[in-house]
């Protein structure tokens, strides 16, 4: 049966890797069944949220979302204002690709349609933000998250996932703590923390260690808080980090959680690399919440 599917591609992503690839994209989805139109973003704010929620209230059946992080948050938002919620198809073509390798997705995008063409569907667990903002793989708070969108295009361009370990390590021993309030599931942390990390995946920012056991559709966030600690015994801590032993860390709260209340004047809050304001915010797991493609026999491997 033929399928209607949208792809709303990131002109600038991936050096514009997109205008390449999409002959062939196009007709891998045609073979499978889907009749496609692609469509740009632009240069107006939330371009590509507004096209998704536009395409999801029309009644279209997919939505590929062709970019990187930020491409995908703005079409998981989109998406999950309407009423209709259409599946979700990834092409990473970004600098991360956080949420396409979580789903097991190729690197490349053109392998990458050819899982979504097997047209095999999971459902996965959105996080609700405030009353109308959504992420699909994280949220993060601290003067850390201004990482994301500090790194400049060149520097993508030039290091790829690199930019960011790179931005990280020179942030580092610039961190200040700040005053947090945060409610989670009946347990209160009151005091300063240097970040602390909503994740719904394992992956963030390139880092597949970050939580190696989180589960994309189980109803829980892995929340992740790290207290004051000292320059030095933050960097003891990131290799810590690149080993995945951080959690035991008696400087680090870990906790699976459903439902988050944080408050704090002073703290930066952004969810999938987007900036999203300052605080507060009540973060909501929603459980499955929407259809995704995914490629199941790596999902499987990773234990999905």
């Amino acid at each position: 049966m033929l399928k209607t599917a949208m792809i709303i591609y990131n002109p600038a992503a991936g050096q514009n890797k997109f205008h390449k690839i999409m002959p062939d994209v196009e007709l891998l989805l045609n073979q499978a069944g889907y009749e496609v139109t692609l469509v740009s973003s632009t240069e107006e704010p939330e371009s590509i949220t507004k096209i998704a929620f536009q395409a999801a209230s029309e009644g279209w059946q997919a939505i590929i979302a062709a970019g990187g992080d930020g491409t995908v948050n703005e079409t998981v938002n989109g998406i999950m204002r309407s009423n209709n919620r259409p599946v979700l198809g990834i092409l990473p073509i970004g600098t991360t690709n956080d949420y396409a390798r979580a789903l097991g997705f190729h690197k490349d995008p053109v392998k990458a349609a050819k899982q979504i063409a097997k047209r095999k569907v999971l459902k996965v667990d959105i996080g609700k933000c405030n009353e109308n903002e959504y992420f699909i793989n994280n949220a993060a708070l601290g003067k850390i998250t201004e990482i994301t969108y500090a790194v400049s295009k060149k520097k993508k361009k030039r290091y790829g996932r690199l930019a960011y370990l790179l931005a990280g390590l020179k942030m580092l021993p610039h961190l200040k703590p700040v005053d947090v309030q945060m409610n989670f599931d009946g347990e209160t942390f009151a005091g300063p923390i240097l970040l602390s990390f909503i994740n719904n995946s394992h992956t963030v920012g390139g880092l597949e260690s970050l939580v190696k056991n989180a589960i994309i559709n189980d109803g829980y966030f892995d929340l992740l808080i790290l207290k004051k600690v000292s320059p030095a015994r933050l960097f003891s801590l990131f290799l810590l980090l690149k080993r995945g032993t951080h959690l035991e860390s008696a400087d680090v709260i870990y906790r699976r959680v459903k439902k988050v209340k944080i408050a704090g004047d002073t703290l930066n809050f952004s969810y999938d690399g987007v900036y999203g304001g300052k605080t507060p915010y009540t973060v909501e797991c929603l459980h499955q919440a929407l259809d995704v493609f995914a490629d199941q026999e790596m999902l499987k491997k990773e234990s999905y």
